[in-house]
């Protein structure tokens, strides 16, 4: 059975910051990181209106390593190029004996 092969993928985080009125906010996102990654396209069926041409982006890509990413549900995740919200909490990838292999994060965005 054939390895599948691996892409760099990059984690970019929003930084705390405040607003005019001094309230906290996410400010402009910054890279904080990036992995080697496994990357899956995810099946979608875009629902065809009149006048519009949806078009959906969804990957999950799987980050084999023995810890914790530290990757979180608001970072975006550049993969092929494209800035890709994470879509839910990441998820751990553990082995038959419970020893973390991995993280497992599914990204996305519909347009159109």
């Amino acid at each position: 059975m054939r390895t599948p092969s691996t892409e760099t993928i990059e984690v970019w985080r929003g930084q705390p910051t405040t607003d005019t009125e001094g309230n906290p906010i996410q400010g402009k996102p910054v890279r904080v990181g990036a992995f080697q990654a496994v990357v899956a396209p995810s099946s979608t069926i875009d629902q065809v209106e009149e006048n519009a041409n949806p078009l959906t982006i969804e990957y999950t890509i799987h980050i084999r390593g023995s810890q914790p990413t530290g990757i979180q549900a608001t970072d975006l995740i550049k993969v092929r190029g494209v800035l890709l919200p994470v879509k839910g909490k990441p998820q751990v990838w553990n082995n038959t004996h419970g020893r973390h292999i991995g993280d497992v994060i599914a990204v996305g965005e519909r347009k159109g």
